[in-house]
Order: C-alpha cells, then structure tokens, then sequence
C-alpha cells in the first residue's frame, strides 16, 4: 500500500513475541513502509510494557513519541486496538489527535578509578540497585541538594523511580504515585533497616557501596541488569535525562488506569 505524503511518518518495530506476530504480519503486508522509515514521527510498538520499555531504551534518539498496540500481559502503557486495520488509518492522519504523555528518564552513570565515567543508558521507570530478594547490601546515598547527605542505609535493594514509573515497582514498594509531568523521582527502599520513603526533585544522585557491605551490588534500568557486583571503587550517578513521550488514543483509558492504582491506598 503507498503512503499519501501527508500522512504521518511512522516506524514500526517488528515484535519477536508470538502473540504479535498477527499484528507483524499485517504491517509487513499493508504498510512495509513501516519497517523502512528513516524519519519518523511516531514510532509504533506491539507488546506489553516490557515491549514498550525496550523500544523506548532502544530508539531514544529519535526524539518522537511511542504509540503501542496492545499485545501482551502487562499493558499500562500500551493502546487497546482490537480492530487494528480501523485505528491505523486514524493513526496515520495527521488530523488524529493522539494524547502524549510526557516523562523525564533518568540518565545512569558509573564512575570507577579505573574506567573513569561509563553511561549506562536510561531508564523510563525505574533503576533499582540490589541483587536479589535475599541479597544484604550497605548503600551510601547523597543529592545535590543535600536531602541524602552520605545517608547510610542497608538491605535488599533500592529503588529510584520516575513519576511514569512511580504506580509500577515503586508503588508495590509502598511509594507515592507521582503527578505525570512533576519532576519528581520517588526514593524507596526494598527490605532495609530504615523506613526510606522520599520525594525529590530531580537532580544529580550519587549512589555508591559502603565498605561494611558483605558483597557489590548490581544495576538495573526498567528491569534490565545493566551492571553486576559494583565494588566499594565505584559509584552509581543518576541524572536527569530526555523526555520521553509515550502517545494514547483515549486520554480517558491511560488517566482512569492512573486513578485507579492510586486509589487502592484511598479509605473512606
């Protein structure tokens, strides 16, 4: 099928899950000019949020939304197209209003004597530094604006969150759903000797090993180890990074799903 020139140009990320291959195929045999694009508009995801995330991780550089078609599990960040061959023609005219959500990564560094400052990559929800459930570490948290100020804490882990992310891993925690668009990171601990529950804006973060800490722990963005047993040499430096736009059809599904998770701590 050939483009009209005034149509949106989007790039389609072909899915290595069965469960989109429906959605694969459809694309590649009505819109191969999905798999082609160059310079894209909008760029579009089938999955779940874990899909999403990727994509997102992935193809940061093009500085355009991420729309999703639902075909996964978990699927918060993702649109609900049960009749795709109606909705792509919609997302294709550049008349469609889509929705853009707006959040800020967090750009993660590790700096070491050794190897100097090595990026990470971004996360979209959340890094959480720890090993495992079981796992006992000493953490050494400082801010630049001096609400952590070489705060020891130990336990299993901990968890830095972005408001996107805050009604995921961060809110099962027991941390505050942030308002979309705050500039807000949400601090939590997993499993510690210290009540750790904070709000801060965004800024630089420095999270390192103590020497008492029995063993390095590891890094992980939205899910993805990115680094293993980090010494007491080594620092890890959380900063504010891009914004992220994530596009929705219905701006009432995405807000209800918000208001609904937030609302299980409300009482009467």
């Amino acid at each position: 099928m050939k483009r009209d020139k005034h149509s949106r140009k989007i790039k389609y990320l072909l899915s290595n899950d069965p469960r989109g291959q429906k959605f694969n195929e459809y694309v590649v045999r009505n819109h191969p000019e999905f798999l082609e694009e160059q310079h894209p508009q909008l760029i579009l995801v089938t999955g779940g949020d874990g899909a999403m995330l990727h994509a997102i991780q992935s193809n940061m550089q093009y500085q355009v939304p991420f729309l999703g078609h639902a075909s996964g599990t978990l699927c918060y960040l993702m649109n609900n197209m049960d009749d795709y061959q109606t909705a792509l023609p919609k997302i294709l005219d550049p008349n469609t209003d889509l929705h853009i959500v707006e959040t800020t990564s967090i750009k993660v560094d590790i700096s070491s004597n050794d190897d100097g400052l090595l990026n990470l990559g971004f996360a979209v929800n959340e890094v959480v530094f720890g090993h495992d459930i079981m796992g006992y570490h000493s953490f050494v948290i400082s801010s630049e604006d001096g609400s952590f100020d070489d705060f020891t804490i130990k336990g299993s882990g901990l968890s830095v969150c972005t408001d996107l992310g805050s009604t995921g891993y961060n809110f099962n925690l027991g941390g505050s759903v942030l308002p979309l668009g705050s500039n807000l990171w949400s601090v939590v601990g997993v499993a510690c000797n210290r009540y750790l529950n904070d709000i801060l804006h965004t800024q630089k973060l420095v999270v390192s090993s103590s020497k008492e800490s029995r063993s390095g722990f590891s890094v992980f963005t939205d899910g993805i180890k990115k680094r293993e047993n980090m010494g007491s040499n080594q620092v890890a430096i959380l900063r504010k990074g891009p914004t992220i736009k994530i596009a929705f059809l219905n701006e009432t599904d995405f807000v209800r799903k918000r208001v609904d998770i937030a609302s299980r701590y409300r009482k009467y």
